[in-house]
């Protein structure tokens, strides 16, 4: 009588066919269609993931009751509590497994050596990851679509709650995390650029409360190929900020830093023409082209003479395509010379007032920029004219994700999401989530600065020293 065989002699190839069998014969059923059939292969896997898991689990060496090395300070720490359980939530359910908890006197400072051998996050009910997928899913859709979407892809439930709580505690660690470091991790430190541009501008969103509507500021940098005269693929990096100035200048001025700006052959800095983005750029790149976006310059002259001639006036494209050859041409002093000449015509005029002030704006507006509208120099140089980067920032960076139909953010959850929406831009779909992890997981470690004595928006207020000394020289 054969002896029966044994499920180690079995090989793999073997034991996944018999697995295979077994699931058809209890799965299968006349008239199924194939997404019946994949919908039971998929609910195959999900039944062999937790006991595979556990299982692997279960071979890790069992964790001994002995001193371990803070991961901050490096000082030896002995147990605080042994076997604390911990449920996390993986892609193929819910896990519960035991870790000793130890907690360090001189940095004060707990942790469990088993989470930091699994990577799993110090906070929260999912494993690493699940909260990748979980994030990916809340920073790119509202939360109720989003869970819908995600029950398309994955066996796991999810819920609205869930989605929300991963957005804000990632992005609590996104705004708290060493702002340089985080640029670093979320796109390597290149060599510095040929050229590099500057772009920065600043849009509204809906908040709730007293205020309805808030400043997100945004900036892009990218580096760009004078030959080719088209950004550098990929070369993209974005900083997004809700609030004021001071609060967006030092994150800008990290970016910057990381794309070594004090190194580059040459820094362009394009604006709408506000005054606190010439200042800013005065104070973290002194040294940049500043360059008044083309689309803007224009659209002042037409608004002016919407005002002189009549906004269905078929002289209009005229008067438009008159400004366009003189900025073209790159001599804003014939501009101003010619516009400031219209005052002669408007003795006569009934709106005389209006008229005059629409000049006197375009020409206050024109002669403030004048050595920014350049663009004859710009083009020969090969250097862009127009910000319709930052433009298109605005919308794919933020109102993409927050400004729908009917949405109203609390400030605390906007700043946060706004931080998320720039990162995730920024390093991309692969690599953000572990970017702003591993900036979190060396937030204790001492400051990155590669830049001397660098001017700090928010903390003097006052120009970068090294300016500051060029500019007493002279």
């Amino acid at each position: 009588m054969a002896r029966k065989k044994g499920l180690k002699n079995y090989t793999e190839r073997e034991l996944v066919e018999e697995l295979a069998r077994r699931h058809a014969d209890r799965e299968f059923r006349d008239g199924m269609t194939m997404t019946d059939i994949e919908l039971a292969a998929e609910k195959l896997k999900g039944e062999a993931g937790p006991p595979s898991i556990a299982l692997m689990l279960s071979r890790m060496k069992p964790e001994k009751p002995t001193a371990k090395v803070c991961p901050r300070c490096g000082t030896r720490v002995p147990v605080r509590a042994r076997d604390r359980e911990r449920t996390v939530r993986s892609l193929s359910g819910p896990i519960t497994f035991k870790r000793n908890y130890h907690y360090c006197e001189a940095c004060k400072y707990g942790f469990y050596p088993v989470d930091r051998l699994l990577d799993l996050p110090e906070e929260g009910e999912l494993t690493a990851e699940m909260e990748k997928r979980v994030l990916d899913f809340a920073v790119c859709d509202v939360y109720g679509e989003a869970v819908e979407r995600w029950s398309l892809h994955y066996c796991e439930p999810i819920s609205d709650n869930l989605l929300r709580r991963v957005a804000a505690r990632v992005g609590a660690q996104c705004e708290a995390a060493d702002q340089g470091r985080l640029q670093e991790y979320l796109k390597p430190r290149a060599p510095a650029a040929e050229v590099l541009v500057v772009q920065t501008d600043g849009s509204m969103l809906p908040i709730r409360g007293d205020e309805p509507w808030k400043e997100a500021k945004v900036g892009v940098i990218y580096r760009h190929d004078v030959k080719e005269r088209v950004p550098a693929p990929g070369s993209a990096r974005y900083v997004s900020v809700i609030g004021g100035q001071a609060e967006f200048a030092p994150v800008l001025e990290e970016a910057l830093d990381v794309e070594n700006i004090d190194e580059c052959r040459a820094v362009v800095w394009l604006g709408d023409g506000a005054a606190c983005n010439w200042r800013l750029a005065d104070q973290l790149a002194p040294d940049a082209q500043q360059v008044l976006d083309w689309h803007h310059a224009v659209e002042h002259a037409v608004d002016c003479g919407k005002v002189l001639l009549g906004e269905e006036s078929p002289w209009l494209p005229v008067w438009q395509r008159r400004c366009e050859q003189l900025l073209a041409a790159g001599n804003p002093d014939a501009l101003i010379a010619q516009v400031s000449a219209c005052k002669s015509e408007t003795e006569r005029r009934r709106d005389k007032v209006a008229a005059n002030e629409a000049i006197d704006d375009l020409v206050r507006y024109y002669t403030n920029n004048a050595e920014r509208m350049e663009y004859a120099y710009y083009r020969a140089l090969g250097y862009p004219i127009g910000t319709g980067a930052v433009e298109s920032a605005h919308r794919h960076v933020l109102q993409t994700r927050m400004k729908r139909a009917g949405q109203r953010w609390a400030l605390r959850c906007a700043r946060r999401m706004a931080r998320l929406r720039a990162a995730y831009r920024t390093g991309g779909v692969t690599n953000f989530y572990d970017g702003i992890r591993s900036a979190h997981r060396d937030s204790h470690l001492p400051r990155l600065r590669g830049r001397k004595q660098t001017f700090r928006y928010a903390r003097y207020g006052r120009r970068d020293l090294d300016h500051a000394e060029r500019m007493a020289s002279n």
